[in-house]
């Protein structure tokens, strides 16, 4: 590495040209769309093939100085088609095409630098903000859904708080770090998912916390109002810079900057409500008679059950009662943003307050914004922003439940035939009487109005950025700077149920309090060096050297602690009994330096990258060794290539790309020794702990390797990029058994290795271009595979519950997204050293599955595949048609395939209440709820795997841009009316409420597991856009 930059230093000095004054003149002129001959500010006029020039105004107005003579003149801004034209004389203007296929704008491929999308040899993802806000979303990651090729969201529920997951491009591991690495404004940040502690209350785990809750991932916490753009890098080529962090792919923010003008402000008022949608109902019993052996024994609930089925029974839609609310949900965003001189500035101000469908749940977040950029001189510039959230949470209570707090599992077990709504004293609701076979219940309306249930977060990110320019020349420039960063955020969570609540235990104990807070501090900085060499001549265009290297250091404190006997205003742990703590310190520090060089060559036609990063960190085994990460990529453009034969294609660009990219072990995985233990004697103990240390720990490790086509058409009115890809993930981190005798049970080694194989393809047509009138569709289409080729250890499982309700499984040579789960065969094949003999059932036959409705003596139950939680691909359509003042977006989103281990159906057949219990099936002697959980009962969990299909109508916007008059009645610059909606309608054969939910959501593995989820909702909203 030390020759390399060594190597890149030389060729620097060799290249500096000796100072020569050469006489300039000055061209100048004004930028305007072709359309309307608006101003275009902000764009930049170069000389070709230079990458220093001028900027326009507020007016769309430029000044340049260029050498003597004839002038060759580049002029770009986002959201129009380039243009470029000889100039001999002092005054020159363009007028810009929109550029519908946003084939214009730049990529990320360095820390400090970038390229134009036009030459980027890795296949790009981008999303702009006008697309980010089209509906509003709990989460940046909700406004993504739909919107990237390769990414998939992942919900846990319908809570309006947050809780979503990204999975670029498959999981990338099984036991290390699943989400993207997000970057905003160059700096990393934390999208850290948070345990609330819910599970004290609803003992969903042993533990405290579990990553069952509906937790609330950080990136909750970014205003996407202030988002310019967000960029999604997935190949290892791309994501490489990012070394040891960058395996799950990299998801680069970029929030608004100011312009230089007149000071804009907006003003943005919105207000919408929702709607619960596909509650999975309850049974509508008949009588009496079909009601009674769901009672749960309970006297007092017999005699009810006889009041109210004196002939069919009555019925109470209590899921509609307790997820109907519809209390309207409010958004105030202002902002501010200009700049003259050397100075532009961004402002933003953003209230959020979101209700949610469930009685007593909602959220809200206040956050603040502001970005400076400032010239000092000529040589000097310096950048910087700041921001404040604070986000508060009641997410009520959903999910796996070992307790009979979760308003799902209640509905499932308690026949919904007398009025739950009764009040029985000051703040008190009537008990559920009814246990139909599971677990005891509470009255959801009961505990809701009585719990606390609160997340509270405070939130400070701040970032700035210094660049000197420290040489400049005709053909040479030398940029330096240095870019740092601090992302903090402290969290609270506190639950309170008083002891009354039914599903307390009844020990005279005055209820069950718990306290969970973490906090979280990010740090990192980076020096970096920019050496670009623009020779003028047309084979070759520019070589761009990057080089420099950065310091992160992560911090993470959990302190927990639950306690029983507290009065509800009492917090002090001393005042309680049977108090439970927890408390976890995680802390990294890495390092890393890297070299880059771009290539422009053959009138810019060819593109050539390639680049190393070296990484070092604390989570490894040998923290002082560095790990390299190398990459590579080339793209080349033909402009017309079969001009011969029709002039219908404009341009053809193919591009390959390899790569390497790590995920950094666990924390704590190399020194694992001593484990807390329990409290002896009022102090604290420390015990063995069941797992080894290992010294030998070291990053993962994917090479991923891409092709791709990229083109236009038709005059650019069609687009299209198609891609494929092949990933293998290296030293996959899983547990190795170790010997009972070791009192030990296992240790952490890279010994796995999983193949992932895809293929993405976005189209772009545009069937309508003229004035007035325009129309735009975009389509993704994704798919992949991925392989567990080898793990070195002996066959796992990976998440889930178990093979009676299904999870995935680490086995040599097996896709990783099947789903594994417990089935009947009539006979099981047996296999002796390596010499396999087929068995025979007693019904004379082969060994083979048995369906529900056979018996055969002597059938075993056996762990086997089920189907396949992977779809088998993912499509999304987004619409825009502008005509005159109007537009109108619609994102259509198709998922074929992927089943679910459908728990909840499971759970409401096991409790008799299921919607469709008394329908048909296949078992003439059963109806349907009876014989789908006769068949799991035996040992075959098949009757809950549930298809997963859907086509959903993700998002639909209409926007009025109103004239003058309408603004000048608020006295305002313009006017913007927008009617959007979110979740509008799902198409899908679906049991449950939607098959993107899940339990599992914040690991890699057996995302799809639906048990009891908060229930999705559909939002409308009315939006009003002031400009001033």
């Amino acid at each position: 590495m030390r020759r390399i930059v060594l190597f890149a230093a030389a060729l620097f000095v060799a290249a500096i040209p000796s100072l020569a004054s050469a006489q300039q003149r000055q061209i100048s002129g004004k930028v305007t769309q072709k359309e309307t001959g608006a101003p275009i500010p902000e764009a930049i006029v170069t000389i070709v093939g230079q990458t220093l020039g001028a900027r326009t105004n507020a007016a769309g107005e430029y000044r340049i100085s260029v050498p003597q003579g004839e002038a060759s003149l580049l002029v770009r801004a986002i959201g129009f088609k380039r243009q470029s034209v000889k100039v001999a004389g002092a005054t020159q203007d363009f007028e810009l095409e929109k550029d519908v296929l946003q084939l214009e704008g730049v990529t990320v491929t360095g820390q400090a630098t970038t390229v134009d999308k036009r030459n980027a040899s890795t296949a790009i993802a981008s999303v702009t903000a006008e697309e980010l806000i089209k509906a509003p979303a709990k989460s940046v990651e909700g406004n993504l859904a739909g919107k990237v090729a390769g990414a998939q969201i992942f919900e846990n529920s319908g809570t309006p708080g947050g809780g979503m997951q990204i999975q670029i491009r498959g999981a990338t591991s099984i036991l290390g770090q699943g989400d993207p690495l997000y970057v905003v404004d160059g700096v990393m940040v934390s999208n850290q998912s948070v345990a609330g502690g819910l599970s004290a209350i609803s003992r969903s785990s042993g533990s405290t916390s579990s990553t069952q809750d509906q937790t609330v991932n950080r990136l909750a916490d970014l205003n996407p109002n202030d988002v310019e753009s967000i960029e999604v890098l997935k190949s290892a080529a791309a994501t490489a810079i990012y070394g040891s962090r960058a395996t799950n792919g990299v998801v680069v923010i970029t929030t608004k900057k100011g312009k230089v003008g007149q000071t804009r402000f907006n003003v943005q008022q919105r207000m919408g409500t929702q709607q619960a949608t596909r509650l999975v109902g309850s049974r509508k019993f008949a009588s009496y008679a079909a009601v009674k052996d769901w009672l749960g024994g309970s006297a007092q609930a017999d005699s009810v059950a006889k009041a109210n089925c004196v002939s069919a029974c009555q019925w109470y839609d209590w899921q509609g009662q307790l997820y109907g609310t519809h209390d309207p949900s409010y958004e105030t965003v202002l902002s501010a943003s200009g700049g003259s001189g050397n100075t532009r500035f961004y402002s933003g101000l953003n209230d959020r307050q979101t209700k949610g469908t469930l009685y007593n749940t909602g959220a809200r977040r206040t956050s603040g914004r502001i970005n400076l950029d400032q010239t000092v001189g000529e040589k000097l510039t310096v950048s910087g922003g700041l921001d404040v959230t604070h986000s508060f949470a009641q997410n009520g209570i959903g999910g796996n439940d070992n307790s009979g707090t979760s308003p799902v599992y209640a509905f499932g077990y308690a026949p919904a035939i007398y009025d739950i709504q009764q009040r029985v004293g000051p703040g008190r609701f009537v008990k559920m009487f009814m246990n139909g076979g599971g677990t005891a219940a509470s009255n959801p309306f009961d505990l809701l109005e009585n719990m606390t249930n609160n997340e509270d977060t405070w939130r400070q990110t701040g970032n700035i950025r210094v660049g000197y320019s420290a040489y400049t020349s005709a053909k040479n420039t030398l940029q330096l700077s240095y870019i740092g960063g601090v992302d903090r955020f402290q969290f609270e969570g506190n639950q309170y149920t008083p002891g009354f609540l039914q599903f307390e235990p009844a020990d005279g104990f005055l209820g069950t309090s718990q306290i969970l807070t973490t906090t979280s501090r990010f740090i990192n900085q980076s020096v970096n060096g920019v050496w670009t060499f623009t020779p003028g001549w047309k084979w070759f265009n520019s070589a761009q050297t990057s080089f420099g290297g950065t310091y992160e250091t992560q911090y993470i404190q959990n302190y927990n602690i639950r306690i029983r006997g507290l009065l509800p205003t009492r917090r002090v742990a001393v005042a309680g009994v049977d108090n439970a703590f927890a408390n976890g310190i995680t802390e990294f520090r890495d390092q890393s330096r890297y070299i880059n060089e771009q290539l422009l060559l053959l009138d810019e036609k060819l593109s050539i990258a390639a680049g190393a990063r070296q990484d070092r960190g604390t989570a490894n085994g040998d923290r002082e060794k560095y790990f390299t990460y190398p990459k590579v990529s080339a793209s080349y453009r033909w402009a017309q290539p079969l001009r011969q034969f029709t002039n219908k294609l404009d341009e053809l660009k193919v591009r390959a790309a390899w790569g390497q990219a790590g995920n950094r072990p666990n924390y704590g995985g190399r020194d694992i020794t001593i484990a807390s233990g329990g409290i002896i004697g009022g102090a604290s103990s420390m015990v063995a702990s069941t797992t080894l240390g290992n010294p030998n720990v070291h990053p993962e490790v994917m090479n991923e390797t891409e092709f791709g086509i990229d083109g236009s058409a038709w005059n650019q009115r069609i687009g299209f990029e198609v891609t494929r890809y092949e990933r293998k993930i290296k030293d996959l981190l899983v547990n190795f058994p170790l010997p009972a005798s070791s009192g030990l049970a296992t240790q952490q080694v890279n010994a796995g290795q999983m193949t992932t194989k895809g293929f993405e393809l976005g189209l772009t047509i545009v069937p309508i271009s003229r004035r007035d009138l325009e129309w735009t569709l975009k389509t993704t289409y994704q798919r992949n595979e991925q392989k567990m080729d080898k793990l070195g250890v002996p066959a796992f499982n990976i998440g889930g519950f178990g093979s009676s309700y299904g999870r995935n499984r680490g086995i040599e040579g097996v896709v990783s997204s099947l789903i594994w789960g417990n089935q009947r065969y009539s006979c099981l094949n047996t296999t002796v050293n390596g010499v396999f003999t087929q068995g025979t059932g007693a019904d004379g036959k082969p060994c083979h599955k048995l369906t529900p409705l056979e018996t055969v003596a002597g059938s075993v139950v056996r762990d086997s595949i089920v189907a396949d939680a992977a779809p088998r691909h993912t499509t999304q359509f987004l619409n825009t048609v502008t005509y005159k003042r109007f537009s109108i977006t619609a994102l259509l989103d198709w998922r074929n395939g992927g089943h679910t281990s459908t728990m909840t159906k499971n759970l409401f057949d096991e409790g008799g209440n299921s919607r469709d219990y008394d329908d048909k099936s296949p078992d003439p002697a059963q109806v349907l709820g009876a014989y789908r959980y006769a068949t799991f009962a035996k040992g075959d969990i098949s009757t809950y795997i549930d298809d997963g299909t859907y086509v959903k109508l993700r998002e639909i916007n209409v926007t009025y841009d109103a004239p003058k008059s309408w603004a000048n009645v608020a006295k305002a610059r313009e006017m913007r009316i927008s009617l959007q909606a979110r979740n509008l309608a799902m198409w899908s054969k679906y049991w449950g409420s939607d098959p993107e939910f899940n339990n599992f959501g914040n690991s890699n593995f057996s995302r799809f597991i639906d048990l009891g989820p908060y229930p999705p909702s559909r939002q409308f909203f009315l939006s009003i856009d002031l400009g001033y």
